[in-house]
């Protein structure tokens, strides 16, 4: 079976600690938060469970933060 990523985050702070691991330590915890909320707004990343295919599995990746598609 095969594994693909999805761009749906269990929660906004899983999503923020997500991309405060992508490189961007140096910012804020509040240029975090508007970084993840402008991903959120532009439609490149959602919160919530994505639908999930008919023969397609929903698991859960990167230590529980983001879901993913097994089939």
């Amino acid at each position: 079976m095969t594994t693909h990523g999805t761009a749906h985050f269990v929660n906004f702070t899983k999503a923020c600690d997500y991309y405060r691991g992508q490189g961007n330590d140096e910012l804020t915890p509040a240029e975090l938060e508007r970084l993840v909320r402008d991903k959120i707004d532009g439609g490149e990343i959602c919160i919530g469970k994505p639908d999930v295919p008919v023969n397609s599995k929903l698991v859960l990746l990167d230590s529980g933060t983001r879901y993913g598609l097994e089939g």
